[in-house]
Order: C-alpha cells, then structure tokens, then sequence
C-alpha cells in the first residue's frame, strides 16, 4: 500500500504540531503542582495584625523674638546700600579688559571743549578716552584729563563692601 502525499512539507508541519501539542498537554496537570499548594497554604494562614500608628505631641510653637539681635528668616533681608558699588550690568568698554599697569598715556587731543587722552593698548592699538569713559579691571572711570595727568576712580571690593580709590595716570614718554 502506497501513500502519496503531494506536499513533503506539510508532513513537517502535521508532525510539528503534534509534538506541540502533546508538550502542553504534558506541562499542565489537574490536580496541581507544588506551586499552587504553596500559595494556597500562605492564603490560609491568619493574617498579622498591624500596629496602630503612634500619636505624636504637639511641639510648642517657637517664635521668633522681635527685639532680638538676630534677623528672622522668614522676613526679607533689607540690603544694604553701598555708595561706591559699580554698575555691573552696564555693558564694559573696550579698554577695561586690561589692567591698568597694561596701558600708557601717551598723548592729548582737544577738540574745542573736548580734551582726549590717548591710551596705548598692549599690542599698540592707541585709543582716545574722555572724562566719564571707563578703562581699567576695577571698573575705573575717568573723572579729569589735564596736560599730564588723568584722573580716575576705581571701585575696589574689600572684605565684602566697595572702596573707591583715587588713581593717577602720569604721561608716558617715548621709548
């Protein structure tokens, strides 16, 4: 007796199957595993009673002493007002991103009422400043330009507050 079957392939496919299926009959069982009879025990104990929460007391309110010397901390600060602090949020001015030791007086322009100065810059650009420009790190401003000399004011932090500082700039001569 000759059987012929038209496709190999779903003899693969009918014996596949067939092996499928007797695996997962064989995995599940009916009168339960050791699993289940483990958690069914856990279920049937009593459960463990909690315990209560404690009370906790009332704390007494503290209250911050008005005449006290020390400052609350849930009122503001008041900020002190320093006379001399600069302006920082202004925007800086070319010549004050090099100290003062870095640059040199080397001329005078007028210009009608206008007297200029003019600073040499450390890689040799010369610049012309007025009084009320800025020029130095210590937010210097220039406050007189005379025939040798200019005069400006520093604002220098010192422990915490601002210090002004008087500078004077003599002419340079040539070198």
């Amino acid at each position: 007796m000759r059987i012929y079957f038209k496709n190999i392939k779903s003899i693969s496919e009918l014996i596949i199957r067939v092996f499928l299926s007797l695996a997962l009959v064989a995995c599940s069982s009916s009168n339960g595993n050791g699993l289940d009879k483990y958690i069914n025990r856990i279920k049937a104990r009593p459960p463990i009673p909690i315990e209560p929460l404690p009370e906790f007391k009332q704390l007494p309110k503290f209250i911050f002493p008005e005449v006290d010397s020390r400052r609350s901390p849930f009122k503001p600060r008041v900020a002190e007002t320093d006379t001399f602090s600069p302006n920082i949020k202004r925007p800086k001015q070319p010549l004050e991103s090099f100290p003062l030791d870095a640059l040199k007086f080397v001329g005078i322009l007028k210009q009608g009422p206008i007297v200029w100065a003019l600073i040499k810059q450390p890689e040799g650009l010369i610049s012309r400043v007025k009084p009320g420009d800025f020029m130095g790190q210590n937010y210097g401003q220039i406050t007189s330009i005379k025939d040798k000399v200019i005069q400006l004011d520093e604002a220098v932090q010192v422990e915490g507050k601002w210090e002004k500082r008087h500078i004077t700039i003599n002419l340079s001569m040539p070198d």
